[in-house]
C-alpha cells in the first residue's frame, strides 16, 4: 500500500472520536483515560471494516511554557492512541500520525490536551 498523503481537516471524514470531541488527556500525562476505550473501539471497528481507509491521528498542544516539550507530549499522546488502535486489530499501515498541532491563544486549555481521529 502506498504511503498515505497528509490530509487536512477539511478533506477528512470525522469518526466517532471527532464526534465526541476527541480523546482528552490529563495535564502532564500521555496515559489514556478510561473513557477513551469505547471511542477507540468504535474507531478500530470502523477502520477494520472500511478497507482502503486510513486513520489520521492528530495530537494537539498549546504554546505555553516549553514548546518542544509540549510538542513531544502531543506526539506521545498520539502514539498511545496509535498503539491502542493497533492492539484492537488496526493494521499499522492504516494509521498515520500527523505532526503536532499548536492551539492558538484563547482556546480552552483542555482542547490542547487532546488527540483527534479522522478516517479517510
Amino acid at each position: 500500500m502506498p504511503t498515505p498523503t497528509p490530509i487536512t481537516a477539511t478533506t477528512a471524514a470525522p469518526v466517532a472520536a471527532e464526534t465526541e470531541g476527541g480523546i482528552y488527556f490529563e495535564l502532564g500525562s500521555d496515559a489514556l483515560r478510561a473513557e477513551a476505550s469505547e471511542v477507540l473501539a468504535k474507531v478500530a471497528d470502523a477502520a477494520r471494516t472500511q478497507t482502503g481507509k486510513v486513520v489520521l491521528i492528530s495530537g494537539f498542544h498549546d504554546a505555553s511554557s516549553d514548546a518542544d516539550k509540549n510538542a513531544e507530549f502531543a506526539k506521545s499522546r498520539a502514539l498511545a492512541v496509535r498503539h491502542t488502535l493497533e492492539g484492537n486489530g488496526v493494521a499499522p499501515d492504516h494509521l498515520v500520525i500527523d505532526k503536532p498541532i499548536v492551539m492558538t491563544a484563547g482556546a480552552d486549555a483542555r482542547e490542547a490536551r487532546r488527540v483527534e481521529l479522522r478516517l479517510r
